[in-house]
């Protein structure tokens, strides 16, 4: 369901957005800035807002999404929701929240119908901040898998975090990764990442604490390091970025192209970035014929967005049409209904224009009725560009953090030789 339902995840297209949104909602709308007179840190939800809201979760997933017992039992769904309703019933933190709209959501097993580790990630940095390594696993084992800009050794065993273990951190990571159907790699890769979030959450820290880091040594005895966490974790690996779409000429050898995001705030401004872009690679490599110019495309921590934009990449990179069919399921509320009133192009289009498919799925949304679901094919290919077409060596970067429309291009770029 990921490529079917990467075209819909767009505020423009609405469903899947829609209910990110809930869970977005859930977990920043109804905090309480509690004094330590009550027993609670200021982080905290009342049992009741966060039953209330998973409440609203369910009822959002029923009207709105699809297909929701495709990897599951209308049983299986009841079931989670009763376990949802029991947990943290004197209230809890937003981890907590998280755990009980996860325990719904996973049972789904739809990566697009799921708890944002990365919007509650960039929520909570602000209350409690970020480690500032990140780390990998071994044979059941943690390591230090960057040295976060001195304040760790690379390769170190990492056995806890001021006494909680770094195990059980892991495991609670990987009961709030998204499902999709099953991949425990996958999912595996994805914990580490939130891994040096998660622990700052769990102990409850705030942004400038020192932490003691527990680390394995060569015998039993285990030592302690202190590491100092920050608001914002920039590792060497991968470098904070502000933009969706940045451009880098490195030496007059390589064009780093860097996409965080095919959800940008404004889609003219990425479609004239990455036109500008390959004009100044097609100029450069012509300026350099002994020593063409390679290309680096980075897709690290890019969690998808609008399929629809990721195609404006492919007519520079292909040789010949490229054909990506998929297609949406959609099930029409009254809220999606209200996003697609117009009637869309007012200006004709050719019948080859990748335009054709959004009036196509415009005006079967404007007459789909409350309440029903209709499958909308995507199947116009993308031609190469008549003057800037690539045909240079070409690399690509990815991560755990890369998803949905970072995957389709991934798999197309891989069966693409």
């Amino acid at each position: 369901m990921a490529l079917e339902s990467t075209r819909y995840n767009t505020a423009r297209f609405g469903r899947f957005t829609i209910l990110a949104s809930v869970l977005l909602i859930c977990l920043s709308g109804t905090s309480q800035n509690l004094s330590t007179a009550n027993g609670h840190s200021v982080d905290f939800l009342s049992g009741q807002s966060i039953h209330k809201d998973l409440d609203t979760l369910k009822k959002w997933i029923e009207e709105m999404h699809p297909s929701p017992f495709a990897r599951c039992t209308e049983q299986d769904w009841n079931d989670a929701y009763t376990a949802g309703n029991a947990m943290y019933n004197g209230g809890g933190t937003h981890l907590a929240a998280a755990q009980v709209f996860s325990r719904l959501t996973n049972v789904l097993k739809d990566s697009h119908t799921c708890v944002s580790l990365k919007s509650l990630s960039d929520s909570m940095r602000e209350k409690h901040g970020v480690l500032p390594f990140e780390i990998t696993t071994i044979q059941n084992r943690i390591y230090a898998a960057d040295d976060g800009n001195g304040s760790i050794e690379t390769g170190a065993e990492i056995i806890g975090i001021n006494g909680q273990s770094a195990r059980m951190v892991l495991g609670t990571a990987l009961q709030l990764v998204p499902l999709e159907g099953e991949a425990p790699i996958a999912r595996l890769r994805l914990a580490e990442k939130f891994w040096n979030d998660l622990a700052t959450m769990m102990i409850q820290s705030s942004p400038s604490d020192t932490l003691r880091v527990q680390l394995g040594g060569l015998t039993d005895e285990h030592i302690e390091h202190p590491v100092t966490i920050t608001r914002d974790h920039s590792s060497k690996q991968e470098p904070k970025r502000n933009k969706s779409i940045e451009w880098k000429f490195i030496d007059h050898e390589v064009a780093c192209l860097t996409i965080s995001s095919f959800q940008p705030n404004r889609n003219r401004q990425f479609e004239r970035s990455l036109r500008q872009g390959f004009r100044t690679l097609k100029k450069r490599s012509r300026d350099e014929l002994n020593s063409p110019i390679s290309l680096l495309i980075d897709i690290r921590g890019n969690a998808g967005g609008n399929v629809a934009l990721m195609e404006l990449l492919l007519p520079y990179l292909t040789s010949s049409p490229v054909y990506l069919p998929h297609a949406v399921s959609i099930r029409q509320s009254a809220f999606t209904k209200t996003l697609h009133r117009k009637n869309g192009f007012a200006l004709p289009l050719r019948r080859d224009s990748k335009h054709l498919e959004m009036t196509r799925f415009s005006k079967a949304m404007r007459e789909t009725p409350i309440g029903s679901t209709v499958e909308i094919l995507f199947d116009i290919p993308s031609h190469p560009h008549k003057r800037l077409n690539y045909a240079g060596k070409t690399a690509l970067l990815m991560d755990g953090l890369s998803a949905s429309a970072s995957v389709a291009f991934a798999s197309w770029f891989i069966q693409s030789g």
